[in-house]
C-alpha cells in the first residue's frame, strides 16, 4: 500500500478520495486549509492525518508532500472563478515533489479542456466558451505545468460530477469522453482516481471516466 496526500480534501470529491484510498488500505493525509472542519472519515481513520496546507503557500506544500509516496489533487475553486488557482496548485506541486523525490501525481481536471470533443453538446461548448473559460485556461495551464516537468503524472478529466452510490459500470477513455457520458458518480469516480495511482495503465494520460 502506499502513502498518498490528498490536497483539496475538504471538498466534496475530496472527503471522497480520503475515504476510498483509506479503505483501499492507503494511509493518507488530507491537506485542508481548516483542519477544524475536516469531518472524521467512516472508514479506518488511525491510517489518518489531516495537516494544514494551502496550495499558494509552498512551504505548506513542501511540509505536506514530504515522506509521501503519491500526490492526489481535488484543488478547485469554491465558484466558475479560476483565480489563477490550478497553475498555483501545479506550480506548487511540481517544485516542492521535485525537492522531496515525490514522482507520482494524480489530479483533477475537466473534460472540459478539450472543447473539440465531438461528444460535448452544443450547449456545453458555449457555456465552456463565455462563463467557464477563465476556469478553462487555468486548468489547461496546470495540465501544461505538469507535463512540462519530469513528475509520473496522470489527469483525470472528469465529466458532470453527481451524487449517489457507486455504480460499478463506470467507463473510462483516454483523451476523449466515453459516447454519451455525460456524469460520473463521485464514489466511482473517486474509486477510480485512486486506483490510478498505482496503475501504471495510465501513466501521462489524460483519462475520463463516466457512467
Amino acid at each position: 500500500m502506499s502513502s498518498i496526500v490528498v490536497f483539496g480534501a475538504n471538498g466534496a470529491t475530496g472527503r471522497a478520495l480520503v475515504e476510498e484510498a483509506l479503505r483501499a488500505g492507503h494511509t493518507v493525509t488530507a491537506a485542508v486549509r481548516d483542519p477544524a472542519a475536516f469531518p472524521r472519515p467512516a472508514a479506518d481513520p488511525a491510517r489518518l492525518s489531516v495537516v494544514r496546507a494551502d496550495v499558494r503557500d509552498l512551504d505548506g506544500v513542501r511540509a505536506a508532500v514530504r515522506g509521501h509516496d503519491a500526490v492526489v489533487s481535488a484543488v478547485g475553486p469554491a465558484g466558475a472563478r479560476a483565480d489563477g488557482l490550478y497553475s498555483a496548485a501545479a506550480r506548487a506541486f511540481v517544485a516542492a515533489m521535485g525537492e522531496h523525490g515525490v514522482d507520482r501525481l494524480v489530479a483533477l481536471s475537466s473534460s472540459g479542456v478539450r472543447l473539440d470533443d465531438p461528444d460535448h453538446p452544443l450547449w456545453y461548448r458555449v457555456v465552456a466558451r463565455t462563463l467557464l473559460k477563465d476556469l478553462y485556461q487555468d486548468m489547461r495551464r496546470m495540465e501544461r505545468i505538469v507535463r512540462d516537468s519530469p513528475l509520473d503524472w496522470t489527469f483525470v478529466r472528469s465529466t458532470r460530477i453527481v451524487d449517489g452510490p457507486p455504480t460499478g459500470t463506470c467507463r473510462v477513455v483516454d483523451s476523449a469522453n466515453p459516447a454519451n457520458g455525460r456524469r460520473v458518480n463521485r464514489a466511482d469516480l473517486a474509486r477510480f482516481v485512486v486506483g490510478a495511482v498505482t496503475d501504471p495503465r495510465w501513466s501521462r494520460r489524460h483519462p475520463t471516466p463516466a457512467r
